[in-house]
């Protein structure tokens, strides 16, 4: 590249931020989305009964034993 056609400095930045903001974007909608999925699994366990949610492998620590 001749340097008469280098992107300017603030080109670049404003390139840069884009990127980061594309990435950002794409973390939060693959957090929403799990979570999205996650909370409907959870409402069919309690549905049908499977909610392994509530319950426990072992005794809790506030238990007598």
């Amino acid at each position: 590249m001749a340097s008469d056609e280098k992107p300017s400095p603030r080109r670049l930045g404003k390139a840069g931020a884009f990127i980061c903001g594309v990435i950002i974007a794409l973390f939060i909608i693959i957090f929403v989305a799990r979570n999205v999925w996650h909370g409907e699994e959870l409402e069919q366990d309690q549905v049908t009964g499977n909610n392994v949610a509530t319950e426990h492998t072992g005794p809790s620590y506030n238990q007598q034993p």
